[in-house]
């Protein structure tokens, strides 16, 4: 008996552990009875997780659900009709030809915003078009190389030049095994890899590792392009640091020198609350509370290479890359 005790409360305790994300959709011009949300955490079922109406054309549920990577819909009248989409539309991945809505679920309660019946949230709202900083760590790297790409999809004109193998597409040396581009890409879900040399070597993924997309025939890295941000990847290693990037609005901001063989000194024109700075794995390498305008950051201990540091002051927050020599 005791043993069976002890085996009821490891389950208890795993189902608690999950985390509550809330899905509102906008049912307008619709013509349903019931709409219901239906994804790889239920099984793609059409009933089993029925929205309810919380005012207007508003429907939502708020589900128990384990951290992963999901696919999911709203779909209404269990599959008599669903959200429609095409390839690269923002708020979606493709997977062997289906667009769904993409989910992240990484360790905490969610509150999704409410998003329109078979559209994106993002399309309604905000800039169309955002710069991504892309930065790739190939010290992983087993062979000789000359040049570092990143290749991938073009939209409206804008993206990874179509791949082209080598046409402009070109990383920059950063040092320490460091590669790095700016990119001004419109609002879309691209997919993307990295390559060396034009198209001499590849990364290669298996379908269902992170952060990836793919027909069944080629599987690649996959970027959704929403707002402002920095991305750190790691060669042939599946997965993304993100880091948003925001505006500091009208604050006055100051890192030097950068690059930096001894400390960087940041300034603000207002007090800056935090600072943290990640390696370009995504590593927290130091946490300061500041609480004044102006700030060193000590980094003698850090090796040579590039970090990230997130700076939350009374204005916004801001994540800016650092240069360590």
């Amino acid at each position: 008996m005791k043993q069976f005790y002890f085996i009821l409360l490891l389950i208890g305790t795993t189902i608690s552990a999950q985390n509550n994300i809330t899905f509102s959709v906008d049912m307008s011009g619709q013509t349903f009875t019931q709409p219901y949300v239906s994804g790889s955490f239920n099984s793609w079922s059409g009933d089993a997780n029925a929205l309810t109406n919380v005012g207007g054309d508003i429907w939502e549920v708020t589900l128990s659900i384990p951290d992963g990577e999901y696919e999911y819909k709203f779909t209404y009248d269990n599959w008599a009709g669903q959200d429609a989409f095409s390839q690269g539309d923002v708020c979606t991945i493709t997977n062997y030809g289906n667009h769904n809505r993409r989910l992240v679920v990484d360790g905490s309660d969610m509150v999704l915003p409410t998003t329109p019946f078979s559209a994106c949230v993002e399309n309604t709202t905000g800039p169309s078009s955002f710069t991504v900083n892309f930065v790739v760590d190939m010290s992983g790297y087993g062979g000789s190389f000359t040049n570092v790409h990143i290749n991938g999809e073009n939209y409206n004109g804008q993206g990874f030049g179509n791949w082209c193998g080598d046409c402009g597409n070109t990383l920059t040396d950063l040092g320490g095994g460091l590669y790095g581009t700016t990119l001004t890409l419109e609002e879309y879900s691209y997919q993307f890899k990295i390559t060396v040399d034009g198209w001499t070597d590849q990364e290669n993924f298996s379908p269902g590792d992170p952060y990836t997309a793919t027909d069944g025939t080629y599987t690649n890295r996959y970027i959704q392009v929403n707002e402002d941000k920095t991305i750190n990847l790691e060669w042939n290693v599946a997965g993304q640091e993100t880091l948003d990037v925001n505006s500091f609005n009208d604050e006055k901001f100051l890192v030097y020198p950068n690059p930096t063989q001894g400390d960087w000194k940041l300034s603000g024109s207002s007090i800056i609350n935090n600072v943290t700075v990640y390696d370009i794995l995504g590593k927290q390498v130091l946490v300061m509370k500041p609480n004044r305008d102006e700030v060193i950051l000590e980094a003698s201990s850090l090796k040579t290479g590039v970090y990230m540091a997130k700076i939350e002051g009374q204005k916004g927050t801001k994540t800016i890359k650092l240069v360590k020599n």
